[in-house]
């Protein structure tokens, strides 16, 4: 869908947005111009539901004002990079994709989280039987590089999911590799699967799973916990 306005003008109308401190109304702007097909409305997405977490976190106490404020000056900071990223060909629809494309996840994990990489794996089974999408475990033996296949993998992947734990952050490879794919501006989803540290990596620009800011370790039972993660992975399938 050709804009009605040139690309300047939709910078400005965000930057106008942003500093009128109305960054929920900059991301819906975004996405109500942006085609469903592109990228970058998935991250307005994804960046709209890390500011209304943090927007509910506040307004329950779970969150103080100056922490807050700071994760509303990460997300205008990340509404501002897309609306300076913005390119005609972002407004242009894909060509419809055939009936055997399906979503592809791509799971990135340090070699010791291989359970926690096999029990997602288990719940999104039912959503992989009924063709909703297809998921590439980079720990997979199959005989060849690992870090090598997994770029490779990597390369026509809709998303990726970051499994997160200290081992990730000690595992020189794999990081290198979530490094390079955020250089990429590839569509991470981080999973918490424990309280880790990972701001300044990158990928806290990300809304994590699972919801509400938790990790897998904050629930009463791991099931309970992948249980909410697919639910949430679902809203980004098609229909």
């Amino acid at each position: 869908m050709p804009l009605s306005k040139p690309l300047s003008d939709v910078r400005a109308d965000v930057q106008a947005l942003i500093q009128d401190a109305e960054s929920g109304k900059a991301l819906q702007y975004l996405q109500d111009l942006l085609p469903s097909s592109a990228g970058k409305r998935d991250q307005a997405i994804l960046i709209q539901g890390k500011f209304s977490n943090a927007k509910k976190q506040h307004n329950t106490g779970q969150l103080n004002f100056e922490d807050y404020q700071i994760e509303v000056a990460r997300v205008n900071a990340a509404v501002l990079d897309i609306a300076k990223g913005l390119e005609d060909a972002d407004f242009e629809k894909a060509a419809p994709s055939s009936a055997a494309s399906l979503p592809k996840f791509v799971m990135i994990y340090a070699p010791e989280d291989e359970a926690h990489a096999k029990l997602l794996n288990k719940h999104l089974n039912l959503l992989k039987i009924t063709k909703k999408l297809t998921v590439y475990n980079v720990q997979e033996p199959n005989g060849v590089d690992l870090v090598q296949q997994a770029t490779e993998e990597i390369k026509n992947a809709d998303f990726l999911l970051v499994l997160i734990t200290v081992n990730l952050f000690n595992a020189p490879d794999w990081f290198e590799l979530v490094f390079n794919a955020l250089g990429e501006n590839r569509r991470m989803i981080p999973i918490r699967i424990e309280k880790a540290d990972f701001e300044g990596s990158g990928l806290e620009k990300f809304k994590s799973l699972p919801s509400m800011g938790k990790a897998v370790s904050d629930f009463s039972t791991l099931d309970s916990a992948y249980a909410d993660i697919v639910l949430e992975l679902r809203r980004l399938l098609p229909k």
